[in-house]
């Protein structure tokens, strides 16, 4: 069964992720995207764009994917 994992990318890396996920055979991973860029901006922003995701991140926590026969 294992552990709700959600993989966080910023905007220019949202492609990638999905990407990555689908050539790693997880086309269902859950994708939270946030703004570009995460590093480099002040504490209080990254805080900000934290409480605003905070939602989606729970929602995606929760919601049930699909898993491969055996796992």
């Amino acid at each position: 069964m294992g552990l709700p994992t959600v993989v966080i990318a910023s905007e220019d890396f949202e492609e990638l992720a999905r990407s990555s996920a689908q050539a790693l055979g997880l086309p269902e991973a859950r994708i939270l995207t946030v703004a570009h860029p995460i590093g480099g901006v002040p504490d209080e922003v990254l805080r900000q764009r934290a409480e605003s995701s905070a939602e989606q991140l729970m929602s995606l926590l929760e919601a049930n994917v699909p898993v491969k026969d055996g796992e």
